[in-house]
């Protein structure tokens, strides 16, 4: 197909005569999501009115049904009633299905002109997203339940020629960490279907959960569907953790998932399931003591997260209650690909087990020498023995016509021969497989995964953590510019992945997902050379009333003001406000009161002098468009210098607003000179430091390009010992004219008053007599010792007694 896509094109608008109902003049607009790959838009527009006649001449019957259900949903939400014939009309306005082959499977042609549209596919799948593209061509309310007879009921003329760059476009749903209702889950793929996606990878076993029903394992529901309670907060705010006491269950009938199996099939959208193993088999071991390495222990289905040793045994009774299941699930699920799981499988109960050990022994199987060819590393024996595991189910499924996918980790300790690897863990994991000739599914955190927070964690609803906002998420490519043709080859599909264990209720699942998943859908179809992020906004404004009217509540933060520091190319730090709102005018205050249309107006990013409470909102025609955004800036003597520490920064890197390129790359060295104070909502703002027996100081240093006064330092620390954090107990300024030599300028230790449970950040400031300096150096002792087990969850890698680690947000220097 020819990328026949220009942004001159995409932003052509015409001019035409409007309704009859308004006598108004309709500027052609072209709102699709995903962006076909051929467009040109056309003058005039296509009416729909009683005269209109829908011609199926040579469709098959599932074509027929596809027009059948056009010509319904515009008679619900018109009230107009078209009529459909199988003869050819030459004076009526008409809508044409033609069958035509040697098209793409999923690609199709829609021309529209004010006396004919016309649908052009060879299959049934083209004929539905033509239809899907004409829905989009038509007013939001075209999606909802009722009749609406003052919208603008007529198409834009326009020639499209369309077909999605990935066979495989999909989005993951977690139902396990929490039970979607069946409801729920109908209306989810009605999103799928407006976007154009073909998969629904259904997550339908976990440790929280067992989700399905298998007539010849009753207990797996009557048992391992429920758990006593679940975990209150994030996960690592409290320990002990804090749990709300109240059951939390549900499944899926068989009766139930072939209903719901068929509807997706109508909206040619394939269900595949994910059974996991040989980890997060927590639900099924609940169940079925006797899956275990350990068979006379029993446990709970597990009301809290994480990865939990607790994993199938390899042994021929779980293979045979597997391949059981996997019985009832391929009679229930027709799908090509069967998802095994396969990811954060711990090898301890294998290594504990005499009778893993002496599998591995019978197997053969030993620790590598040299790094494995696919994923360049060196596997242990039992990390071979989940080879062997995932092989041998393989073999199964295979023998039923079946092929598997699993999440990265299947690539350790050598691949299954078939499998299709899913990957999460980055990129890599994809590419490695890719590179060996199997086929890929790239879904990386963090631009995949639709759990992380995508807005201001501070306002937002608790979830996993991270930061991937809209921006982000859309800028993914799941095929690096320089890949090789074995690579573009293997490469398959997308995926946007929903994690639950932060939604409790749909309108949380709503909102981690919308508008995320539809830049999801628009990387799985629109040719990466087609993509547009400034047009995609505008899109996405008309894509916001279509999930309106379906009741999606979506992040709104889109019409929002994203408030960001940045350091430029003259090392200046200043302050950048945002809004993915097209064209929004951007109205600002710097003393925290809310701003209003006589505010400041934002045109260019402005530098960040002293302590600024900042406030912005988007307008357009003089009307606020989201909420007011707020956030305290505090510049001072070090904003956005370099600096040197040591430790070095870890895990946390303190800056999570890397999204914003108005500026270009942010030469700015992490989080704590960015004039940004953290928060007790989430770890993001937050830059760690690890500690040990034989390094528990951290030493921070700047240095000046000219000789500068200061007087006092101000810093922010994080109390949260069930992430093995504390603030520092002493603080010890220096500085120096030479950076050899340095004189201690103020000192402090500090006594602390902790709540009894959960976070609580920190500010202190050591002051003293005005001098001036080169070098300032700030050195933090640690806050002491914690103790596993006790002040935090048991880690089975630590000692019994270690050094807390510090969290700063910010250093600053007067």
């Amino acid at each position: 197909m020819k990328k026949g896509i220009t942004l001159f094109l995409l932003s052509l608008l015409f001019i035409t005569p409007g309704c009859k109902q308004s006598k108004e003049t309709i500027v052609n607009e072209y709102n699709i999501v995903p962006l076909p790959n051929q467009m040109i838009p056309q003058q005039g527009r296509f009416e729909i009115s009683k005269k209109v006649r829908v011609i199926t001449t040579a469709c098959t019957p599932d074509v027929q049904i596809i027009a059948d259900s056009l010509i319904n949903r515009l008679k619900l939400t018109s009230g107009i009633t078209i009529k459909q014939t199988f003869e050819n009309v030459t004076d009526e306005p008409v809508i044409r299905f033609v069958p035509q082959d040697g098209m793409p499977e999923e690609g199709y042609k829609l021309s529209v002109a004010p006396q004919n549209i016309t649908l052009t596919a060879s299959t049934p799948k083209g004929f539905f997203y033509a239809v899907q593209t004409l829905y989009q061509l038509l007013p939001p309310v075209v999606y909802g339940n009722q009749k609406v007879k003052n919208a603008e009921w007529s198409v834009p003329a326009v020639e499209i020629e369309d077909a999605p760059r990935f066979a495989y476009r999909g989005l993951m749903l977690d139902v396990c960490r929490h039970f979607s209702p069946v409801e729920y889950i109908y209306k989810f793929i009605d999103m799928l279907a407006m976007h154009k996606m073909n998969t629904f990878h259904w997550h339908l076993t976990d440790d929280q959960g067992w989700r399905i029903e298998i007539k010849k394992y009753p207990k797996l529901t009557e048992i391992g569907s429920k758990r006593k309670e679940t975990l209150v907060d994030y996960y690592y705010v409290n320990y002990p953790q804090v749990f709300d006491g109240k059951e939390h269950g549900g499944y899926y009938t068989q009766e139930q998932i072939r209903a719901i199996v068929d509807y997706a099939a109508s909206k040619f959208i394939t269900v595949i399931p994910e059974i996991e193993m040989p980890g997060h088999a927590i639900a099924a071991i609940a169940s079925y003591p006797e899956l275990s390495c350990t068979p006379d222990s029993t446990c709970d289905v597990t009301g809290t997260w994480g990865v939990f040793e607790q994993v199938f045994c390899p042994s021929d009774t779980t293979f045979q209650f597997l391949e059981g299941v996997m019985d009832e699930v391929m009679d229930l699920f027709p799908s090509k690909y069967i998802h095994i799981g396969g990811d954060e499988c711990p090898k301890t109960a294998w290594i504990n087990s005499e009778y893993c050990q002496s599998l591995i022994k019978q197997l053969g199987l030993k620790d590598d020498v040299t790094p494995n060819v696919i994923d360049g590393k060196k596997h242990t024996k039992e990390e071979k023995l989940q080879s062997y595991f995932i092989t041998r189910m393989e073999k199964y499924l295979n023998s039923k016509g079946r092929n598997i996918i699993g999440w990265d980790e299947i690539l350790e300790g050598g691949l299954a021969p078939n499998a299709t690897v899913m990957s999460w863990r980055g990129v890599e994991g994809g590419l490695n497989a890719a590179k060996a000739g199997h086929n890929a599914i790239m879904t990386p955190n963090p631009y995949a995964y639709l759990d992380q927070y995508q807005e201001e964690p501070e306002i937002a609803p608790v979830t996993i953590g991270g930061y991937n906002t809209l921006k982000k998420t859309y800028s993914y490519n799941p095929v690096p510019d320089d890949a090789n043709e074995l690579v573009k080859k293997h490469i398959i599909g997308v995926q946007g992945n929903i994690w639950t264990e932060y939604m409790p209720g749909n309108d949380n699942r709503d909102y981690q997902a919308f508008p995320r998943a539809v830049a999801i859908a628009e990387t799985g179809w629109t040719l990466n050379a087609n993509k547009n992020w400034n047009n995609f906004c505008q899109r996405m404004v008309e894509d916001f009333r279509r999930m309106d009217v379906k009741n999606v509540k979506a992040c709104r933060n889109f019409f929002d003001v994203n408030i960001n520091t940045h350091v430029d190319e003259t090392n200046t730090l200043k302050v950048v406000l945002e809004s993915f709102y097209p064209n929004a005018e951007i109205h600002y205050t710097t003393n925290g009161s809310v701003p209003t249309v006589e505010s400041a107006i934002y045109n260019q990013p402005f530098a960040l002098s002293g302590e600024m409470d900042v406030k912005a909102a988007a307008f357009k025609d003089g009307k606020m468009l989201g909420k007011v955004s707020g956030k305290k800036l505090y510049g001072n003597l070090i904003s956005g210098k370099s600096f040197t520490v040591t430790p070095p920064i870890g895990a946390a890197k303190g800056d999570i607003f890397g999204e914003n390129d108005v500026l270009g790359t942010d030469i700015s060295t992490f989080g704590l000179t960015n004039g940004k104070r953290g928060n007790i909502a989430s770890m993001t703002p937050w830059s760690g430091f690890r500690m040990n027996d034989a390094c528990n100081k951290l030493v921070f240093i700047v240095e000046f390009e000219q000789p500068t006064t200061v007087s006092k330092v101000v810093f922010g620390s994080l109390y949260n010992p069930a992430s093995v954090i504390l603030p520092p107990s002493v603080a010890t300024v220096e500085t120096s004219s030479d950076g050899r030599k340095y004189d201690k300028m103020a000192e402090a230790s500090f006594k602390r008053n902790y709540p009894e449970r959960g976070r609580k950040a920190f500010t202190d400031t050591l002051g003293f007599a005005p001098k001036e300096v080169k070098y300032i150096k700030i050195t933090l002792q640690n806050g002491g010792t914690l103790r596993n087990g006790i002040d935090f969850v048991k880690d089975p890698n630590e000692k019994d007694v270690v050094q807390a680690n510090i969290y700063l947000d910010e250093i600053e220097v007067y």
